[in-house]
């Protein structure tokens, strides 16, 4: 559950903001005054955690991102013998929100995906999500005819951009 609050509100962030403490606070108000979360929830939200990313390299990039796009939907048609390890000639659709992926300021595609488990170190985290992120490229290669040049997990625990293909 916190990691979902967490992403609420990293895709509230204004990319174009320089944020303090108190303005982290003052967003997590304003999710629980228009009652998209509880104060309960509110109360769960780590605001230097927020604050944290806000002042990260990936945050400073996307103040000069040409296009941001948030919580994107995809669909994909994989072949079923990639997920099941089976001789199968079916194909399965695959469907998936992806965090961000961004246009930087020299027209790369940047892939990024927030991870905020409790992970001893980085590897921990590629290993675990190394494929899904995989997906997600080929989604956005596929949708877009462009090639990904980077994906990145950002880790909430961490407090660190990993890039897992660069």
């Amino acid at each position: 559950m916190k990691g979902t609050l967490i992403h609420l509100c990293i895709k509230n962030l204004d990319e174009t903001k320089e944020y303090s403490y108190e303005e982290v606070k003052s967003l997590v108000e304003k999710l629980e005054t228009k009652k998209i979360i509880t104060k309960e929830e509110a109360e769960a939200i780590n605001i230097n955690t927020i604050l944290k990313y806000t002042k990260s390299n990936l945050f400073k990039e996307l103040k000069n991102a040409k296009e941001i796009h948030k919580e994107e939907p995809f669909y994909i048609n994989i072949p079923a013998k990639d997920i099941y390890e089976e001789d199968v000639s079916e194909n399965v659709l695959v469907q998936g929100i992806i965090d961000l992926y961004y246009i930087d300021k020299d027209k790369n595609i940047v892939l990024v995906d927030y991870k905020t488990d409790f992970v001893q170190n980085e590897s921990e985290l590629i290993t675990k999500y190394k494929e899904q992120l995989e997906l997600y490229r080929k989604a956005i290669e596929g949708a877009l005819n462009v090639q990904v040049s980077r994906v990145v997990i950002y880790s909430t625990y961490l407090q660190k951009e990993i890039d897992v293909i660069n």
